[in-house]
Order: structure tokens, then sequence, then C-alpha cells
């Protein structure tokens, strides 16, 4: 595979602004789902506040138990749906991302074809991740940790993906490459989090204009997503094998 040659882990941060500012068409997948998401969500209101007020109209307070119960159901299935769809969105532009990396035009058509064909590994693979990132949660002494878990994942989708490994063994190949790599990866990992923090930013500042709020919260998400991808993609590239792209 032929990759652009490696500058330092702080240059190709900004250069993966560049590429992005060249290729602006991989922060649609993952902007039209989190609108897919956003209306999900509101389905979820609908569905609970619905099911609950029809069980209450025909059963009393047994019947609106029961109703919240089959909300909750549907409220369960759907938001497991809205992020699969979120998760499949940005596969899709990590694997894009190699193309627009490569100076060529990124065809999300293909791109979206390439991950079907990965998707019970990526499945398996975001299962686990999940997995890893909840078990954390639930434990008090482990919160502090959940950043250093999403350090250690951060290369688990292009493994599945762009590395075509199943999804234990991308799990072991995220983990290699942050442990091994440890200067770049934490350059990359500051990377993800500078620009969630701008888009953050971003958001709050136009949070207060109605209508340009929801259109602006969708592109700004989806840029955001879109640079991620970019990373993870790059530095994965540039990493899975060891010294074969010495970064300096």
């Amino acid at each position: 595979m032929s990759i652009r040659p490696p500058v330092s882990p702080a240059d190709e941060l900004q250069r993966a602004a560049e590429v992005l500012s060249q290729n602006w068409i991989l922060a649609v997948p993952t902007a039209l789902a989190s609108l897919t998401f956003f209306l999900i969500v509101i389905f979820i209101v609908l569905s609970v506040v619905g099911t609950t007020v029809l069980g209450g109209l025909a059963g009393g307070h047994l019947g609106a138990a029961a109703g919240l119960g089959t909300g909750a159901i549907v409220a369960l299935l759907a938001s497991l749906l809205g992020a699969g769809v979120v998760v499949l969105a940005q596969a899709v532009v990590i694997h894009a991302s190699e193309d627009a990396w490569q100076g060529l035009s990124p065809n999300l058509g293909a791109s979206l074809g390439a991950v079907l064909g990965r998707l019970p590994d990526l499945l398996v693979a975001t299962i686990l991740s999940g997995l890893i990132v909840a078990a954390l949660c639930l434990t008090v002494i482990g919160i502090p940790f959940v950043a250093v878990a999403s350090y250690f994942l951060m290369y688990v989708t292009p493994a599945v993906i762009l590395g075509r490994e199943s999804g234990t063994g991308a799990l072991a190949t995220s983990f290699r490459i942050a442990r091994t790599r440890v200067g770049e990866s934490f350059v990359a990992f500051l990377g993800l989090i500078a620009a969630s923090i701008v888009g953050v930013v971003a958001n709050t500042l136009l949070g207060h204009i109605p209508l340009v709020n929801l259109l602006t919260a969708f592109a700004i998400g989806g840029l955001t997503s879109a640079y991620a991808a970019l990373v993870q993609a790059r530095f994965y590239d540039l990493l899975r094998i060891p010294a074969a792209y010495p970064i300096p």
C-alpha cells in the first residue's frame, strides 16, 4: 500500500485537517448517522410516552406499567439500532480515509460495501470494546481509567476494516500499537480529544441560534468524526508494522 511519507506526529494531525478540507464529503456519513440517531431518540421518547399513556388508559396502573415496559424494550432496540448506524458510518469513513490520504477521491459506496463485508468482525470488536468500557464504568476504581481504555482501543476499528483482522485480533493489535508506539499514539489521542473539544465549543457558540443550531450540530459532528477517522486510519497505517514507517 502506498501512502504519503510520514512526518512528525503533530504535523500528521495538521495534515489530517488539510486532507479533510479537501475531502469534506467524508463528513457526510457520520452527519447523516447522527441525524438518524437523533430521529431515533425522538422515536424512543414518543414510544415510551405513548405506550405508557395508552397502557394507563386501558388498564390503569398495571396497564401503565406494562406500557412502560413495552416502551423500554422498544427504546432499547431502537438505541442499539441507532448506535449501530453510527458505528457503521464511522467505519465507512475510516475505510474511505485511506483513499483520501493517498490523494484519491473517497468512494463512499465502495467503502460501504467493504465495511458490510467486515460486519461480523466489526460487530464482535464493537461489542467487546463496549463491554470493556462498561465494565470500567461500573466500578468506582475503574471510572478514571475509561480514558485509558479509550486510548488503547482507538485502533480497533481500523484494524478490523483496514487490517481485515478478527474482532478479538483487532483488540490485541490496537493494544499492541498503543503500548509499543506510545509517543505517536498519545499525540494521536490528544488530537482526537482536541477535535472533540473544538466541536463542543463550536456547538456551544452556535447553540443559541434557533434551527441553525440543529443543522450546525450535525455538520460539526460530521466534520469532527471525519477528522477522527482520518487520524485513526493514518496512525494505524503508519504504526501497525513495527519500524516500517518510522515517524521522527
